[in-house]
């Protein structure tokens, strides 16, 4: 079970990674003020710090922490400001609100078993396991019914969102150790990747990455042949628009679920 320690003051401010230096898009960890940092975590018994956020709008996304931002960052100094990976910015921003209370998690259970879904079918112009056991070594935690990104690197970087159809033993774990990992189908295709072959199914071996292990790959996965040329790819306010747009369906799938 998780315990949590309240905060200490009602509500904090969103702000995007990317308004630091030290953010980009595949950041996963959020960043406090050195006053919350010392506040929440100075009795912190080690191991990942967590906090749980909720907007204002009941929008409830849980963050892992790097540690303490450097005020100079900011036009005018204000503690209240925690930075968040784009993905979760995003979200909060989307449903309305970027007003959060917070409070400190101190223990997470740890992940069995994770099933991911690839929002379009770009994730298979590189090899699904090894993309996704990159991916997974860098995050922290993981919360079912929510989405991230990865990076296509044979496509110059070009972002794919996963989404979080489902994680054990608790809505909310920690990444690390053996994970079982199981792949359902993309829910969407982008017209510029065609399947121009029957996919045939190709046995993939269970395999070991940086501590983490994948039993659950030994088993033969579906994956269709490479994809044809690319005619154009979304530009990146494309892609904006296209995960703000997932983001209120699937936040709108999550409260009906």
């Amino acid at each position: 079970m998780n315990s949590t320690k309240p905060s200490y003051k009602m509500y904090h401010q969103a702000q995007s990674i990317l308004r630091t230096p030290y953010g980009d898009l595949t950041s996963k960890y959020a960043y406090i003020s050195l006053r919350d940092y010392n506040k929440w975590f100075d009795d912190h018994p080690g191991g990942l710090m967590v906090l749980q956020l909720r907007s204002q709008t009941d929008t409830t996304r849980y963050v892992a922490i790097a540690g303490p931002y450097d005020s100079s960052i900011q036009d005018e100094r204000n503690d209240d400001i925690i930075y968040l990976p784009d993905s979760i910015y995003q979200e909060f921003e989307n449903a309305g609100s970027l007003q959060l209370a917070v409070q400190v998690i101190y223990e997470l259970e740890q992940a069995t078993k994770i099933v991911l879904k690839p929002l379009d079918n770009a994730v298979y112009h590189e090899d699904m396991r090894d993309l996704m056991e990159s991916a997974m070594n860098e995050f922290p935690l993981l919360q079912k019914h929510t989405q991230f990104s990865v990076a296509i690197e044979s496509l110059g970087g070009y972002m794919v969102d996963i989404w979080v159809e489902n994680v054990e033993p608790a809505e909310i774990v920690q990444l690390g150790g053996e994970v079982e990992v199981e792949f359902v189908e993309p829910l969407e295709k982008i017209v510029e990747y065609t399947r121009v072959h029957t996919p045939v199914p190709v046995p993939v071996s269970a395999s070991a990455y940086q501590g983490m292990s994948f039993p659950g790959m030994d088993q033969p996965l579906a994956k269709p042949p490479p994809a044809s040329a690319v005619v154009a790819l979304p530009s990146a306010a494309d892609k904006d628009a296209m995960r703000a747009a997932r983001l209120a369906r699937f936040s709108s799938y999550n409260k009906a679920n």
